[in-house]
């Protein structure tokens, strides 16, 4: 017995050795992580990282989540051949130490200081040591850097450095001064040692270029610089018509007043040496010569060929003047346009009604219009479009697509873009006031048609407008005028003529009235101290800087300003309810609410809209509220930040009501029947078909039960998803138990 006592005390001695040791080796001695990972979050419920086998398939301790880096310190930028040698210390702003989640430093560089377009990333410090590296560059660029964390998380820029270019092969001091004006022999220099573009002005001495250092004929106008020939520069009556190459001197090339009267040599340019009378409409550049060009006043009439200089020639503003009454008499047809099969020439006829010759449009002629003739529109006056025309050979099928549209087309402020009926860019659809598909018949002789338009609208009405009292309206993007005409419409092959084609402002429009004082009216300024609708009584008044409305009594009910305090135009009304005066300011971005009379400082209700800037846009709904109390209000936001995709509306009120039902899109809730297989054996559920928004999900269970603890002994959930989760349930008894579940998503 002694023996068998001494066994068993033996045994339990060892049992409790084992314990003892046990509890003090790691639980996790002997465990595994089969075919997945422990994950990591912080307080907040927030995925931090993951330790094990990740989604890609390799084994990794991940970090995802981590908060920004800090803000690396400036680089410095200093310039190397073909580019510059970009060195960062490895500090970081305010002395902040190099994160435990350091990654790496991005270099990016960019031609701009505010790195518009983000610049351009050409590589990275991969240790927080710092580094130098060289960043090949062309032209002057800026740096500035940008920490990146293991999670991917990036830091704001560091400020910029820069701007740094590459080093110059050859310094700038060796290629001073190399070649000057006494190492050239006379006439050394011809065009043809010379590469287009390669000698600027930089490269040439002030005074270098004197007479024997020019061939005769050789100094093409494409070798000077705009502005090159001054008056100052030229030895007066020293150019003659023999040292002017053909073709050289085009009007971007002269000085303004450079070619006045004592620099020609005494009947050098006269209409007989042929100078001038080679200087026909294709030599002179468009808008060549303006009003600023004074020299041509010292050309007289006899000096400039007949018909020589077009509508074409003259500057833009000279165009708009001579354009407000526009003529063709059929013997400008190489002015024409059109988008048809057909075409459009001139052809001298005995019988033509105006001048000698005709515009002969053979086949059909599509949107057929002069671009060398923007008219401004003037939507205050008349305008009256007028064409002659006759068919002389009928098409192949007689009767059919012969008709004739005459009519302006809408040009936008661009002078390029179409502007027709509807506001669409299309050479269709335009406004054809003169002639609307009328048919034209074979041998019937010429038909004048005419049409009127003035002023615009947003849907204008088409058709033909002959009456002056009832012109046509253009539509309110149209800028410019020009004349169009339809030929043979659609895909005729007859024969029509055009005689002529006007368009002519016929009235300025009239100021009527019985009441305005003699001297009121000065040029186009009507000045007065006031103006109002009505001597007394309810009116509209408009003085000094201030437009508004008042009532019989002389009470202000509306006004516009020009300046509501803050530099903005603004609309106010005004109204008094109960004792209390109100009122509501309109202005551009916000409508704002206010009680006038308080004794306190008040802040006004009101309705704001801004840009943010980065895409982002809010609208602020405010109830505003006096001084100490909080005010209630909407933020509506249309994106969160640049890259998410979603909006967001932020309620700021001390206590916020809903007496119906709230609902989420993170969030689903229901219940599960689950009748246990066995006593104390977990039992699942599985719960399909939700869409829970967001990346995150958490679920919350609960039994419907009087016994929990006792007879029901848990609940839980696995695999929670946006789309569903796992419910479990264990209980003493096989009692069907109904389980409350909840999945939350963030």
């Amino acid at each position: 017995m002694a023996d068998t006592l001494a066994v068993l005390a033996g045994r339990i001695a060892t049992l409790e050795r084992l314990v003892r040791d046990l509890s003090r080796t790691s639980r996790l001695a002997n465990s595994s992580i089969e075919n997945g990972a422990i994950t990591v979050y912080d307080d907040g419920g927030d995925l931090r990282g993951s330790i094990g086998l990740q989604p890609d398939g390799t084994l990794a301790v991940a970090a995802v989540n981590g908060p920004p880096p800090p803000v690396p310190g400036p680089p410095t930028i200093t310039s190397l051949l073909g580019g510059v040698a970009v060195t960062w210390d490895g500090l970081f702003a305010g002395g902040t130490p190099a994160p435990a989640d350091f990654a790496y430093v991005e270099v990016h560089s960019s031609t701009d200081p505010e790195f518009p377009d983000g610049g351009s990333l050409f590589s990275a410090f991969y240790s927080a040591q710092g580094g130098t590296m060289t960043v090949p560059a062309a032209v002057p660029v800026w740096v500035r850097l940008v920490c990146v964390s293991t999670s991917g998380v990036v830091s704001d820029p560091s400020p910029v450095a820069g701007p740094a270019g590459p080093m110059p092969v050859v310094a700038q001091a060796v290629l001073d001064g190399i070649i000057s004006e006494l190492a050239l022999a006379d006439d050394a220099v011809t065009r043809a040692k010379i590469a287009a573009a390669a000698v600027g002005k930089t490269e040439i001495a002030d005074g270098s270029i004197t007479t024997p250092k020019l061939v005769v004929g050789e100094l093409n106008g494409d070798r000077l610089a705009v502005g090159t020939m001054a008056a100052e520069v030229l030895i007066a009556a020293s150019i003659t018509a023999a040292q002017i190459k053909a073709l050289s001197l085009t009007g971007d090339l002269m000085a303004v007043n450079t070619l006045t009267a004592d620099k020609f040599v005494a009947g050098t340019i006269t209409a007989a040496s042929g100078v001038i009378s080679s200087l026909d409409a294709s030599k002179i550049v468009v808008g060549t010569f303006d009003a600023s060009k004074a020299a041509i006043k010292n050309l007289d009439a006899s000096a400039i060929n007949a018909g020589t200089i077009n509508v074409d020639r003259l500057s833009v503003g000279l165009q708009g003047q001579v354009g407000q009454k526009f003529y063709d008499f059929g013997d400008q047809a190489s002015k024409w346009s059109e988008s048809g099969a057909g075409s459009m020439t001139t052809v001298a006829v005995a019988d033509a009604q105006s001048g000698s010759s005709v515009m002969r449009c053979v086949g059909y002629i599509a949107a057929g219009y002069r671009p060398d003739v923007k008219i401004p529109f003037d939507p205050g006056v008349t305008y009256r479009v007028s064409a002659r025309v006759r068919q002389t050979v009928a098409n192949s099928t007689p009767g059919t697509n012969q008709k004739f549209y005459a009519g302006v087309a809408g040009l936008a402020a661009d002078g390029v873009t179409w502007v027709n009926l509807t506001g669409a860019n299309s050479s269709s659809s335009q406004f054809f006031v003169a002639a609307n598909a009328q048919d034209l018949t074979a041998g019937a002789g010429w038909v004048t048609y005419t049409g009127y338009i003035k002023g615009t609208s947003a849907a204008p009405v088409g058709g033909v407008k002959p009456n002056a009292n009832a012109p046509g309206q253009l539509h309110a993007n149209v800028r410019y005028i020009t004349p169009i005409v339809f030929v043979n419409h659609t895909g005729g092959s007859g024969t029509a003529e055009i005689d002529m084609f006007a368009i002519e402002v016929v009235e300025m429009g009239a100021l009527t009235a019985s009441n305005i004082i003699a001297g009121a009216i000065d040029g186009q300024v009507i000045t007065g101290a006031t103006v109002q609708t009505a001597k007394s009584g309810a009116r509209l008044t408009l003085s000094g800087n201030r437009f508004f409305a008042t009532d019989a009594t002389g009470k202000v009910l509306a006004e516009i300003v020009p300046d509501d305090g803050n530099g903005r135009s603004a609309y106010f009304t005004y109204d008094s309810r109960f004792g209390v005066n109100y009122y509501g300011a309109l202005t551009a971005g916000d409508v704002r609410f206010g009680v006038s009379g308080q004794t306190s400082l008040q802040e006004e209700a009101g309705v704001l809209y801004s840009f943010l800037g980065g895409g982002l846009y809010e609208l602020l709904l405010s109830s505003g509220s006096d001084l100490g109390n909080s005010a209630a209000e909407v933020n509506l936001y249309s994106e969160t930040g640049p890259v998410a995709a979603d909006s967001e509306i932020v309620l700021s009120a001390d206590k916020i009501t809903a007496p119906g039902r709230l609902t989420a899109g993170n969030m689903a809730f229901g219940s599960v029947t689950i009748t246990p297989s066995a006593i104390d054996t977990p039992t699942s559920f599985t719960v399909s078909g939700l869409h829970v928004a967001g990346s995150t999900f958490r679920a919350f269970v609960t039994a419907n039960t009087t016994v929990p603890g006792t007879s029901v002994t848990g609940v839980g959930a696995t695999s929670v998803t946006a789309t569903g989760l796992t419910v479990w349930l264990t209980r003493s008894t096989t009692v069907t138990t109904t389980v409350f579940w909840m999945v939350v998503g963030s």
